[in-house]
């Protein structure tokens, strides 16, 4: 059968008219021809329906609506599920936070036996609306969505792909730098409020800025005593690297040390608990003489609590994750090795943590504002000054002037 078509530019689809009259509109996606019917024999009518049409086409393409069956069809709980698959395969060390997280998304009243292809951003915003009211703070729903968002991505990248589009996540600005930091100088009032199983650990952290769960992880086979470094095979990031001994770390290992064979030899953990510490309440867990620290929250607030009371520079809520930076920028700023080497012993891989906290090293201030200086000394002494012998110009006195008869002015001499 013949028929007329109105050709638009490409993208747009087309206007033609069916044998019995009626205008028709047309567009290509994904291969496949989508057609409307704009219920008028009209022209002119045809040509104001046409703009509302093709809108709601783009809007069923938006939305997943036009995707094939597999696309439409696909839930969110099962991408997650593939998604904690692939992070376990990859041996990610964050798998076991990852799969708690899964399971209260899966079970989210906004999630649940949702499909993709339904999801909006409202759901979003109703989730963020009723877990933040729950007590979760914004910076822990950033995260959740940040897995979703993952695991949506990750689909993408498959072919055939079962995700057409992400929907639009929204994230909300949290302001959640820390400032808790400890001095060098201040650092021994805690020492010496700790009990006696973490003072060994605290001093390790303070002196190389490791995390917590690298520092619980160390074996004594890791100490390398003739070069003066613990070894740090299995990091978080994946890399290898050493500590170097320096401060009191010598000393606290070796103190450890003795009381590990004295007391406990069978003991392969650098930190422990130690026998007269096993009277502590820590979180819950058991801390039985000779086992390995696992949970110290409630010895740690205690000590930073009289630590605070014996020294005000001591920040009363100051956490063990304050003492990571707190290393770093003694590295830095007192001790002043280069921000690569401080970056190299405590782990970080890039400078955004340095920028975040403002740790730059002073010495290279210092050289920078010497550099600065001594060029501005240098702008002075290159202006020319006029010398003393040098007759000045003056200005010449403004002539008064009056007026002719005619009424010009003309200057007087």
């Amino acid at each position: 059968m013949e028929v007329k078509r109105a050709h638009r530019s490409k993208g747009e689809g087309s206007l033609y008219k069916h044998t019995d009259g009626r205008w028709m509109y047309s567009i290509m996606y994904n291969g496949k021809r989508q057609t409307k019917s704009l219920g008028t024999r009209d022209e002119p009518e045809a040509l104001k329906k046409y703009r509302q049409v093709r809108r709601n086409f783009m809007g069923k393409i938006d939305r997943g609506e036009l995707e094939p069956s597999t696309q439409a069809s696909v839930k969110l709980s099962e991408l997650l599920d593939e998604y904690l698959k692939h992070v376990k395969q990859n041996q990610y060390k964050s798998a076991s936070v990852i799969e708690m997280v899964v399971k209260k998304v899966q079970q989210a009243p906004e999630f649940m036996n949702r499909k993709v292809a339904s999801l909006e951003t409202s759901d979003f915003k109703r989730y963020r609306s009723r877990v933040t009211s729950q007590g979760s703070s914004h910076s822990t729903v950033n995260n959740h969505f940040a897995l979703i968002r993952a695991a949506l991505n990750l689909e993408r990248k498959q072919t055939p792909s079962r995700v057409a589009k992400v929907p639009h996540i929204p994230i909300v600005s949290v302001k959640n730098a820390r400032q808790g930091f400890l001095e060098y100088a201040d650092h021994y009032t805690v020492l010496e409020h700790l009990p006696r199983s973490l003072k060994a650990l605290f001093v390790v952290a303070f002196h190389s800025g490791c995390r917590q769960g690298e520092l619980l992880k160390m074996r004594w086979r890791d100490v390398d005593w003739s070069n003066r470094i613990v070894r740090l095979p299995d990091s978080k990031n994946g890399k290898a690297r050493n500590l170097p001994f320096w401060g009191g770390i010598e000393a606290a290992l070796t103190a450890q040390k003795d009381y590990r064979d004295s007391h406990h030899a069978d003991c392969d953990h650098l930190f422990f608990w130690m026998d007269e510490d096993s009277g502590l309440g820590h979180g819950g867990l058991r801390n039985v003489p000779g086992s390995p620290i696992q949970d110290f929250r409630a010895s740690w607030r205690q000590a930073i609590t009289k630590a605070h009371k014996a020294n005000e520079n001591v920040l009363p809520h100051l956490l063990f994750h304050d003492i990571r930076r707190s290393g770093v920028r003694v590295m830095v700023q007192d001790a002043g090795i280069p921000e690569s080497q401080a970056m190299l012993i405590s782990g970080h891989e890039t400078r955004s943590m340095l920028e975040r906290y403002n740790i730059v090293s002073l010495k290279n201030l210092q050289d920078a504002g010497a550099k600065l200086d001594a060029w501005s000394r240098q702008q002075k002494n290159a202006v020319p000054v006029p010398s003393k012998t040098e007759a000045i110009p003056k200005q010449m006195p403004l002539q008064k002037a009056k007026k002719d008869v005619g009424g010009k002015r003309r200057k007087t001499a």
